[in-house]
């Protein structure tokens, strides 16, 4: 047995993500290298966090169809979510540049898993080749809860999944397949970590405070597996209040469910976390409980409630660095935690939000997953360390604290810590946030300064005419005493400086990078065309330049521009307050688009909103403003706004205004220095026009003239235009009295057999029309 092959379908060289969602489950990984992973719809979005870019997009592809099996419309219909990703944690190769990269475990690997029971494995250095999927029970349609990676021997890691609502199984990486599987119906598993103390051992949580402890042994049969079951109480009443309200039940009567944690229970958060400074305490999170629990004494030390106002917890991250804990909130906030001096207890110290209120849209987006990197706090415990060493006497070393010397108390920065952390929202948005943690400040270090001069001072001193034979215990206890007193220079440590002695501050927090995708679904796409206003604002006899951008219109009322060239976002436009309808350039530096709403109940019918959206300066212009709704809705945009290419005169006076007043002049100077005198002036050529072919060839043509004389009436160029049809469509033209020129030529395009009538909505700044139910012939 082997793992199963599967080609991807598209390729992530070109590819922007879409914005993640709860159906997601809020999962998010970020590696020792610094690249952060995190599951959006289909899609595995791989970003450098030091420099906020998108790296790679791995599209999942859908399970390919087995022909021994006939597919039902619900399995089909079923989107392959991503709701679980997770790095491998094995570490980076010495011989990177020289080994081959299939001939060994990839420090690039990532685990995947989606809604539909599937786990695939990604090699990011291995784009090219061909998805690898663990041999999962698809048929069963159990939804992957969480995915976590252990290491059974030094050369073989094992995938651990919570599957379903109640099960966990152990993968085999190698083979493929899975050699231990544990049901815990009728709890609810949510959340599944490693030990960072033993690579071997790790943990799973249930809503109702099952604990699984699970350490292995090998990766061949069950008998490899230990396991020990704990129970942290806790209040259960609202869970089980949802689910009567729901009528879910796991394994006993009721409605039987398949589907996770994440999927039953969206707002109802259960997260662990190994603390990594003290080995066997958990950090464990209920919707409005902080517990810290001491496996080994199988007990609870403490347990923190949320006060009154702040929302339900979220995630729970211990501060590699320091003896803190993040907390994050439903309602985008995230809480630090410290704990006291020679107690595990632990008290909030900082409340801050992670989605400013300036510059985001109304309501303001849910933050969906946090992730700490751990990029920095290895270069502080190496610096911690270092700077120990350096404070750490011995007996054979002089105290070399020179207190006349200047340098030797140089004032130092009283930050002692530094973490990042990332934050996604629900807009396509990953906010890359600095925390800070300050140690003592100028008077804290005078008093200790003080205090340690004083011990200094407390050292006995051997007096030189004592006897020259004097034992050695005497200058070891001296020495000793003076090493006690840990004077040292330069940048503070946080684990030599003591919570007792300092005040310390983690209030803050600082926006350090950004990286915006994709805000919502996309619902309309408009590409630009080199228009005449940039080919004359681009002056001489220059073409115009192409715009390597494209507009999309969102699901949420906004609209994204996109560099294609750099495959990013390159600015987003908040515009509408619903579904983007259509969308249409003006030029390359304007964007007109349209949305519309029913209207009240009382009143009925819809409301029409036509905004002008300026890329330059971000200003959005609304015009077409009615005080009642309209009977009809807009169904279609089309613009014109350099008068080829399109129907100059569906732009209203109100459109023209947009543009330059010199506009006019320049366009007939420029027609009376290039018109050839052969064929007559420009209304010669237009009274000249008659229909001899198809009707676009006459229309366009009687467009392109028309175009040139932007000062004729309009009922000049109705008459001119019906004068040139041919006697059938002419007369039937004239029946049905069309009030506009571009009313005109859309009826005399349009009207063949089984086509339908087009209203154009009279006073509409710009072309719009609606089709009717019934054919006009």
């Amino acid at each position: 047995m082997s793992l199963i092959q599967q080609k991807m379908t598209n390729s992530s060289d070109c590819m922007l993500p879409g914005p993640p969602s709860r159906n997601n489950g809020g999962s998010a990984d970020i590696v020792s290298t610094g690249l952060l992973a995190y599951a959006a719809g289909s899609t595995v979005p791989i970003l450098d966090t030091r420099s906020m870019q998108l790296v790679s997009v791995f599209p999942i592809p859908p399970p390919a169809a087995n022909p021994g099996t006939i597919s039902t419309s619900s399995s089909t219909s079923m989107s392959p979510f991503v709701t679980s990703v997770r790095w491998c944690p094995t570490t980076l190769r010495l011989d990177l540049l020289s080994h081959d990269p299939t001939s060994s475990h990839s420090h690039l690997l990532l685990a995947a898993g989606d809604r539909q029971g599937r786990i695939c494995l990604l090699d990011l250095r291995l784009k090219s080749c061909p998805l690898l999927f663990l041999q999962t029970d698809l048929n069963s349609k159990l939804g992957i809860q969480d995915l976590c990676w252990i290491q059974a021997r030094s050369d073989s890691w094992i995938v651990a999944a919570l599957t379903g609502p109640s099960l966990l199984s152990l993968y085999n990486t190698s083979t493929g397949r899975c050699f231990f599987r544990y049901e815990a119906a009728p709890e609810l598993f949510s959340c599944i970590k490693r030990d960072p103390f033993d690579s071997r051992h790790l943990c799973a949580i249930g809503l109702k405070g099952f604990l699984l402890s699970i350490k292995v042994q090998g990766d061949v049969s069950e008998s490899d597996v230990v396991l020990e079951e704990f129970q942290i109480a806790t209040d259960a009443s609202e869970l089980n209040k949802l689910e009567r309200e729901g009528g879910i039940s796991v394994g006993s009567a009721g409605t039987v469910t398949n589907s996770p944690a994440t999927a039953l229970f969206p707002t109802y958060s259960v997260k662990l976390a190994f603390s990594p400074h003290w080995r066997h305490i958990l950090y464990v999170i209920f919707p409005r409980e902080l517990v810290v629990f001491d496996m080994q004494y199988e007990t609870a030390l403490s347990r923190a409630s949320l006060p009154r106002g702040c929302g339900k917890f979220l995630d729970v991250l211990p501060d590699p660095s320091m003896e803190l804990v993040f907390c994050a909130h439903l309602d985008g906030r995230l809480s630090a935690w410290r704990r006291k001096e020679g107690e595990q207890v632990h008290e909030m110290c900082m409340m801050e939000e992670l989605v400013p209120s300036i510059g985001t849209s109304v309501p303001s987006p849910l933050v969906l997953a946090v992730a700490i990197s751990r990029s920095n706090s290895t270069l502080q415990n190496v610096a911690k360390h270092f700077s120990d060493a350096l404070h750490t006497s011995s007996s054979d070393k002089d105290f070399d604290m020179d207190f006349d010397n200047p340098f030797d108390f140089r004032d130092e920065s009283h930050i002692i810590s530094r973490t990042h952390l990332l934050s996604v929202t629900d807009d396509g948005k990953i906010w890359n946030w600095l925390l800070t943690s300050e140690g003592p400040t100028d008077n804290q270090k005078d008093m200790l300064d003080v205090a340690n001069v004083t011990e200094v001072s407390k050292v006995p001193v051997l007096d030189p005419k004592s006897d020259t034979g004097a034992s050695d215990d005497s200058l070891k206890d001296v020495a000793k005493q003076t090493d006690d007193v840990k004077i040292g220079k330069g940048y503070p440590s946080a684990s030599t400086v003591s919570q007792d002695k300092l005040t310390l501050k983690v209030d803050t927090i600082s926006l350090v990078g950004q990286l915006h995708l994709l805000s919502s679904t996309v619902t309309v796409l408009a590409v630009p065309s080199p228009s005449l206003i940039a080919t004359l604002a681009s002056g001489g006899n220059h073409p115009a330049v192409a715009v390597p951008l494209v507009a999309l219109g969102t699901q949420r009322g906004s609209i994204d521009l996109i560099d294609v060239s750099a495959n990013a976002v390159a600015a987003s436009f908040s515009v509408h307050d619903n579904v983007v309808r259509g969308l249409r350039w003006l030029g390359n530096t304007r964007l007109v688009s349209f949305s519309y709403s029913q209207g009240s109940e009382k009143s009925g019918g819809y409301v029409n909103r036509l905004v002008i959206t300026c890329l330059r300066s971000g200003n959005n212009r609304t015009f077409r403003v009615l005080q009642k709704p309209e009977r009809a809705l807009i169904r279609a945009l089309r613009v014109s706004s350099s008068g080829r290419g399109g129907t100059p005169w569906a732009i209203s006076e109100k459109l023209k205004l947009l543009f330059s007043t010199g506009m006019t002049d320049l366009k007939q100077r420029l027609l009376e220095r290039f018109q050839p005198s052969q064929e007559g002036g420009p209304y010669e050529q237009l009274l000249e026009i008659h229909q001899d072919g198809a009707r676009r060839e006459y229309v366009s043509k009687f467009e392109k003239m028309a175009g040139e004389l932007g000062d004729l009436p309009e009922k000049v160029l109705e008459g001119a235009f019906i004068d040139g049809l041919k006697p059938k469509l002419r007369s039937t033209i004239r029946v049905l009295q069309p009030d506009t020129v571009a009313q005109t030529m859309k009826i005399a395009v349009r009207m063949d057999d089984n086509k339908y009538l087009l209203i154009l909505f009279r006073d509409a700044p710009v072309e719009v029309w609606a089709m009717t139910k019934t054919p006009i012939m």
